[in-house]
């Protein structure tokens, strides 16, 4: 059923408790090891890197808590919070027509950016440099065409924030060379119980990005579905509808100026995490998946689609609880 911008609470909840002004720069705020980290949250470093021409996606976490028995994906992990060698919980996943998947316990140095025994991630030469060995992945991520994104949502001592950066890399994955890719680096704050989620993201070549994001208690709680290009951003806030029919997230929305938008994407492989304390499971599927259409409209006449904005990447998640006992 669409959503007159009107969800499980009413008015949609983001616009009430959101804070999008980033108040610090991305890398401050990435490599800032000094957050409070309590039993109920969880810190988390993504990497993702895509393959505008093979397809090919990468995308690898390492992860801060504070508990004494945790596994990731049936692997027990040990965290230390101790400046400045961090014990993580490290996950990765590469498709490239099939799935390499690993789940390691890795101690971090993180002096001058992250060193592990599995990767290291370093600022450098206007940029940044991922390592991967063990899956033979090195690339240089160009800070020069960057933009960032920033959420905050207070919650007393522990809020939850998001940081986000997106750039073009050049390099290699699995040992093929990549001259078109794009990459998203990310820092997230989440507090436990986590809010079970459905989002996704499409990345076009022209630079063009899509995201939609419906965090769910039963019902959705809001809807966020949002489309930026140069300068240009659109919110399609009304007539929203969030949909996984026929193995296809359909998605479709109205922006405030008139603006529709109507689009479809086909997940072709399932990345499945298991993250488990003795009183939760909280399941996490990632799946690299492929765009079939995506159009934006006013007034009858088209204003993007997936022919004028050239090649695209799509990714989207779904998470929930499969135990939780409060």
């Amino acid at each position: 059923m669409a959503c007159e911008g009107w969800c499980m609470f009413g008015r949609n909840l983001e616009d009430f408790i959101k804070v999008t002004e980033e108040p610090r720069g991305f890398d401050e705020d990435f490599f800032d090891f000094t957050d409070r980290i309590y039993p109920w949250t969880t810190v988390y470093r993504f990497f993702f890197l895509a393959d505008f021409e093979r397809k090919t996606q990468f995308m690898l976490g390492a992860g801060q808590k504070n508990l004494r028995r945790y596994s990731v994906n049936g692997e027990p992990i040990e965290f230390e919070n101790i400046s400045p060698d961090y014990r993580m919980g490290v996950s990765y996943w590469l498709e490239n027509g099939s799935v390499l998947h690993k789940t390691v316990n890795d101690k971090v140095n993180v002096e001058c950016g992250l060193r592990g025994e599995s990767f290291s991630f370093i600022r450098e030469n206007g940029g940044y440099t991922l390592n991967v060995p063990e899956v033979d992945t090195m690339a240089f991520l160009d800070d020069g065409q960057s933009k960032t994104d920033y959420i905050r949502f207070n919650a007393g001592i522990s809020p939850f924030y998001r940081h986000n950066k997106y750039l073009p890399f050049k390099g290699s994955v699995m040992g093929e060379q990549v001259d078109k890719g794009v990459a998203f680096i990310q820092k997230v704050y989440l507090n436990m119980p986590f809010m079970p989620w459905r989002w996704g993201r499409v990345f076009f070549e022209s630079g063009a990005r899509f995201d939609y994001y419906e965090p769910r208690v039963v019902r959705p709680l809001y809807r966020s579905i949002n489309f930026e290009f140069d300068k240009l951003r659109l919110e399609f806030k009304l007539n929203q509808d969030i949909s996984f029919q026929d193995s296809r997230w359909n998605i479709t929305g109205k922006a405030a100026t008139g603006e529709k938008i109507s689009l479809s994407i086909h997940p072709y492989q399932h990345v499945y995490q298991t993250f488990e304390t003795p009183r939760t499971i909280f399941d996490y599927t990632e799946m690299p998946s492929r765009l079939e259409s995506f159009e934006i409209t006013k007034n009858g006449e088209t204003l993007f689609s997936q022919e004028s904005l050239g090649e695209s990447i799509a990714n989207c998640e779904e998470a929930f609880y499969s135990k939780l006992l409060i």
